[in-house]
């Protein structure tokens, strides 16, 4: 099973700079949720996704061991990949990539969050998860 999560790094208290950010909320439900629901198949691969206007991204390193530390709570074996998605103009090319990583990466299903204002809400908003479906025949699980 090969799982596809969006995820957003966002400040959570102000230590050292790489221990004062994490998962936001809504990303660290998407992925229990992943994890849980998934995490029997043993061949579990999770690509995480996320929004960075940074081309050199500790946040990539960050979401990757923000997965397998949940994962390692939970009991799961998984492999994890991260894809960034940087130098993008607009909503549209956000859209485009995660379809074409949803092709290129061979993804069952697509795991996301959903809020206001969050990268999940931007890039699945309108027609991303219509699209997936029609186009891709992914199934998408929107995590409240």
């Amino acid at each position: 099973m090969h799982v596809l999560v969006s995820f957003d790094i966002v400040p959570v208290e102000s230590l050292v700079p790489q221990a004062a950010f994490g998962f936001s909320p809504a990303s660290e439900r998407v992925v229990r949720y992943a994890l849980e629901t998934f995490g029997g198949d043993e061949n579990l691969q999770v690509t995480a996704i996320h929004l960075s206007a940074d081309t050199i991204n500790i946040e990539e390193n960050m979401g990757a061991v923000e997965i397998r530390s949940l994962a390692d709570e939970l009991g799961v074996s998984v492999e994890v990949s991260i894809e960034s998605v940087t130098d993008i103009t607009s909503m549209s090319q956000v859209k485009e990539r995660i379809r074409e990583t949803v092709q290129a990466e061979g993804i069952d299903t697509v795991v996301m969050g959903y809020a206001e204002n969050t990268f999940a809400d931007a890039s699945f908003a309108d027609s991303t998860a219509r699209k997936l479906l029609e186009e891709e025949s992914v199934p998408v699980v929107l995590v409240p």
